[in-house]
């Protein structure tokens, strides 16, 4: 019988071992070799048939606006995209485009039910209305699918398996319209699962994945596909593309051998043999590998009989597998309830101008190096979007609510395989689920706007990204104009909030205001002394509400060079630029790290995330900025300081909350500190002076 029942498996199978990168098994998690991102077409598979024919399917296209290059096929020599085609000659694909559609709705239906649950709010009243929304779409689909009439024994097998999960989705929405728990999130996530599913067997073609591979078998005449990496999970499905009728179909066995990806494929007299793979290690170690082989012996699949044997335990097919742990949403959802109360008790108690770990009961991995932390106000959260280089390389976007002290992780990890921990080697453009890679280094190279309620990530080379909070995910991309467009642009491109719209800061010192209304980011028109440019690792922007202006603070690259103590502002009512020159600017030269100075609008005060070197008495003292007196200042700020035992912290992320009127303040490692800051209390005294 088919396996009709969606699967979300999200244990982790340790025990199995295999791959193609490698000969010899190995049975500890290691780290897949790299591919050259000049090649538009990454991780995919082609496969040579007879007669100078082929086939090729997979990989992600750093072009194209779904990430996918789909199925191309070679005849007379020639490759081409028969794509269009496929769905056209697709009895399914107007359905398929429905459901796919309903699937995303119900997605940000998820997320939108899982926020109020870390937010520990009352759920939204339009939840239950647009629950029924999808209700009524998920059923008109069961009946369009029920009404389809001469069908082919395929079509009518896959029209099965759809109604199936279809029921199974409408179940779980219709049963969880208004619970806010995790037993909820959880069976309304895999509601969106199962139409996602119930798409993918209507559609003209496989679903997108990666590392792959094609086979040909010259006696049935057919091309087999197995498994793959989607990048946030692997599958065990199984395909044939009959190249006479240049047409997909789905396989269902029985059994299958346990999702996979990597592996490789025979074909011979009818039989395909499946050696190898690997599945995730969900691996928490600092660079730490994210493969594991199986080790499973051989896989042989029977094209006639549709069925696959080997001498290890088979699972059903069409099987998914996640990360586990901190790379999946779940792992969120355990542990106490979020406690609004319980958080709004510890905040009103938080000594003055001390530094306090808040230590939310579930940590995000890996490690977030190389970037910021940024306020989502319309929301009241954190977002976070650190990583690149030695550090988490994936797509997401984590969450902290202040209401709660929780972490939510809006949708499973993915990583671009071999490109991990890479630094300029980060794929570009969409990946399968339309996300951008994380880039090399984040830096301070995304913000929010307050017009558009969205984050804008501005580090990639041609277009920047929108992401948006309420819906846990990114939703578009536009392309930049040419001022913000250059290479390792990832580094330097700094983007701060004012109220009139996110505002960029470049490497050639032009700044440009994001038009949500347009979509556009405009150069403003600057007279006076020219701005400088952003500076990797050494230059913030931060935005004076009292006098509508950017400050701008700069030095040098590089250990040889220091920091000269000078600001720099853009009057933003005038567009005029000149020097402030504060007193203090020789001592000033001592702060050791620019990226972190943020503004506190109820105090009047640029506050430093670091500290200065120790003075006579041992304290490493806070420096800041007053601009009421144009003067560099230091303050006596105590506690757990998250710059570090050196006063420099390059992974640090700090905020000033002005609802709480608070400083946050999170690390690497993805630990919060708060300060609540009495300047008058914290003895201020001129930079320089002890």
């Amino acid at each position: 019988m088919p396996h009709l029942r969606p699967f979300i498996v999200v244990a982790l199978m340790l025990s199995l071992a295999g791959g193609a990168f490698a000969k010899v098994p190995r049975k500890r998690p290691y780290r897949l070799p790299s591919v050259d991102i000049k090649s538009r077409i990454i991780w995919g598979s082609s496969c040579d048939g007879p007669n100078d024919t082929g086939l090729a399917f997979g990989g992600q296209d750093q072009k194209s606006d779904d990430g996918r290059p789909h199925t191309r096929i070679k005849s007379d020599g020639k490759w081409r995209d028969v794509h269009k085609q496929l769905r056209t000659a697709n009895a399914f694909q107007k359905l398929r485009d429905r459901i796919t559609l309903a699937g995303e709705l119900q997605k940000r239906i998820t997320a939108s039910v899982r926020a109020t649950y870390f937010r520990n709010s009352r759920v939204d009243i339009t939840v239950a209305e647009k629950q029924k929304d999808i209700a009524k779409r998920i059923a008109s689909a069961i009946e369009t699918l029920k009404a389809k009439r001469e069908l082919t024994p395929y079509e009518t097998q896959q029209g099965a398996l759809a109604l199936r999960r279809l029921i199974s989705a409408r179940e779980a929405v219709t049963g969880n319209a208004t619970a806010v728990t995790p037993a909820a999130i959880r069976s309304l996530a895999q509601a969106a699962i199962d139409l996602e599913q119930a798409a993918e067997h209507l559609d003209a073609e496989p679903p997108a994945r990666a590392l792959s591979p094609l086979v040909y078998d010259s006696e049935s005449k057919l091309y087999v596909l197995f498994g793959g990496d989607h990048l946030d999970y692997l599958t065990n499905d199984t395909w044939v593309f009959d190249p006479s009728k240049n047409q997909w179909r789905q396989r269902h066995p029985e059994t299958a051998p346990p999702p996979r990806a990597n592996h490789k494929l025979i074909a011979a007299n009818g039989k395909i043999t499946l050696t190898g793979g690997y599945t995730y290690a969900s691996n928490t170690d600092y660079c730490g590998g994210q493969y594991v082989d199986h080790d499973d012996g051989g896989w042989t699949y029977d094209i006639a009989a549709n069925k696959w044997t080997g001498a290890k335990t088979a699972c059903p097919g069409d099987r998914r597998v996640y990360r586990t742990g901190p790379f999946h949403p779940d792992f969120y959802l355990t542990g106490p309830k979020p406690d609004a109360a319980g958080t709004a008790k510890k905040l009103a108690a938080l000594k003055p101008n001390t530094w306090t770990a808040m230590n939310p009961p579930k940590l995000p991995r890996l490690n977030r190096d190389w970037g910021t932390a940024i306020i989502d106000s319309d929301h009241d959260m954190m977002l976070r979007f650190s990583g690149g280089h030695s550090a988490h390389g994936g797509s997401d976007v984590l969450h902290y609510h202040f209401a709660t002290n929780r972490w939510e992780l809006p949708f499973p990890v993915e990583f671009p395989l071999g490109q991990l921990y890479a630094n300029t080697k980060y794929p570009n453009g969409f990946n399968f689920n339309k996300r951008p890679w994380v880039t090399g280094h984040t830096y301070q190279n995304y913000g929010y706007d307050p017009i558009a309620s969205k984050m804008l990530f501005a580090g990639r080379p041609n277009n920047y990204y929108i992401y948006d909070p309420k819906a846990g995910d990114w939703i578009e991309r536009e392309a930049k104009p040419p001022a913000m467009v250059y290479n390792s642009c990832f580094y330097t491109i700094t983007v701060c909030t004012t109220p009139d719209g996110a505002v960029a800061w470049t490497n050639s010192g032009a700044v440009l205001r994001f038009v949500a209304q347009t979509r556009r980011w405009v150069k403003l028109k600057l007279s006076g002394e020219k701005p400088p440019g952003a500076v990797v690792d050494n230059s913030t922007m931060v935005y004076d509400s009292k006098r509508n202006r950017l400050i701008f603070a700069v030095k040098g690259y590089g250990r040889k060079n220091t920091y000269d103590g000078q600001l720099h502002c853009v009057d933003l009512r005038t567009q005029t630029t000149s020097k402030l020159s504060p007193a203090g600017m020789a001592a000033a030269s001592a702060i050791p790290y620019l990226c972190q100075i943020r503004y506190d609008a109820d105090n009047d005060l640029l506050l430093v995330g670091g500290t200065l070197p120790p003075g006579p008495d041992g304290l490493r003292r806070t420096p800041a900025y007053d601009p009421s007196t144009n003067r560099w200042i230091s303050l006596a700020i105590g506690g757990k300081d998250p710059s570090g035992p050196k006063g420099r912290n390059v992974s640090l992320g700090m905020m000033y909350d002005k609802k709480r009127k608070l400083f946050w303040a999170v690390d690497t490692n993805s630990r919060v500190y708060v300060l609540r800051l009495k300047p008058k209390t914290a003895d201020p005294k001129p930079l320089g002076k002890n």
